[in-house]
């Protein structure tokens, strides 16, 4: 079933939707990859702005988005299948991660497709043992291509990925995502732009549980991994995230940085609110924002505010802060 052509949508319509969607796909803005006729992409060494967004969702234009920002950060995976045999392994783990409510998104592309996971910021390294775990774990061949390909950037802006619904230069065809049925996430381009604007993101206790499982018979060339160290094996046998959440209830935590009334509503901290947009579920324990900043646990909201309080919002960060403020006697 093809997508609304693009061209439908007026440029308000598709900018705001283009803000968003780049958020969820974009690492780093002080460069970005254009893909020219053969295939390839060049890395062209200007600032990425909102109008190349449009150009590409309109097909005038195709990127490619880089794995890594430029601190070496992440926070999403991608597994390229670049046949029909890895297409349908990559298939047999979205259904998988689906039977465990793990959110996955399934991309078509010109020879098989691609497999994104959407996860808290994690560091390159970090990301890619989770990534290789999940396919050692699942049985999967070791051939597929895993995004990001380093650990961490050494020259240059590392591996890529073409940037989804734009119009592939050497086939001229525009590539939907797909549910595990085959049929569109969305029909329109305007709708999956929508969803994919607001991804659903691996929780942090699927990383932790998965990355628990990997041997620990390391390789002495690997760097031992910090992610572990900070979340996994607490005293009491609970993964630390458990305890954090245990600790203190989402209301009274979040009540300590926003102002909620008696209905558990108030002015976002994340965005420049003037309707009351923020609430906290005192039955179900999570924030959330109707405007679009995301909700979920006490860890969801710290990583949050400390991004935009210019600090670092690493998931290992996250709770080590956190950790250090509901933990410590």
């Amino acid at each position: 079933m093809p997508l609304k052509p693009e061209h439908l949508l007026p440029d308000e319509t598709l900018l705001e939707l283009i803000i968003p969607f780049g958020k969820t796909f974009v690492h780093r803005q002080d460069c970005y990859p254009r893909q020219v006729l053969s295939g390839s992409y060049v890395c062209v060494k200007e600032p990425l702005t909102d109008t190349h967004l449009v150009a590409h969702v309109r097909g005038t234009l195709t990127l490619g988005a880089y794995a890594l920002d430029a601190q070496s950060m992440a926070h999403w995976l991608c597994l390229d299948a670049d046949d029909e045999a890895q297409w349908r392994e990559v298939l047999k783990l979205a259904g998988f991660l689906a039977a465990e409510g793990v959110p996955a998104y399934l991309e078509t592309s010109r020879r098989g497709g691609h497999l994104w996971l959407f996860t808290p910021p994690l560091k390159g390294s970090d990301i890619r043992r989770f990534g290789k775990q999940l396919i050692a774990a699942y049985g999967l061949s070791p051939n597929l291509e895993l995004y990001p390909k380093q650990d961490s950037l050494k020259t240059g802006p590392g591996s890529l990925v073409r940037l989804p619904l734009g119009v592939h230069r050497k086939s001229g065809k525009r590539y939907p995502f797909i549910q595990l049925d085959g049929t569109p996430l969305a029909p329109t381009i305007r709708e999956q732009l929508v969803l994919l604007g607001s991804p659903q993101r691996v929780s942090p206790d699927f990383i932790e549980q998965v990355l628990a499982e990997i041997p620990h018979e390391e390789p002495e060339t690997v760097e031992p991994i910090d992610f572990n160290s900070a979340v996994l094996s607490p005293a009491d046998g609970k993964y630390l995230s458990e305890r954090l959440k245990a600790a203190i209830s989402v209301w009274d935590f979040v009540s300590r940085y926003v102002d909620l009334d008696k209905q558990g509503r108030g002015f976002c901290p994340f965005h420049d609110d003037h309707h009351k947009s923020f609430g906290v579920n005192a039955t179900a324990n999570y924030w959330h924002c109707w405007a679009g900043c995301g909700g979920g646990s006490i860890i969801d909201f710290w990583m949050k505010l400390r991004a935009a309080r210019g600090l670092d919002s690493s998931f290992t960060a996250t709770i080590t802060g956190l950790a250090d403020m509901l933990l410590s006697e």
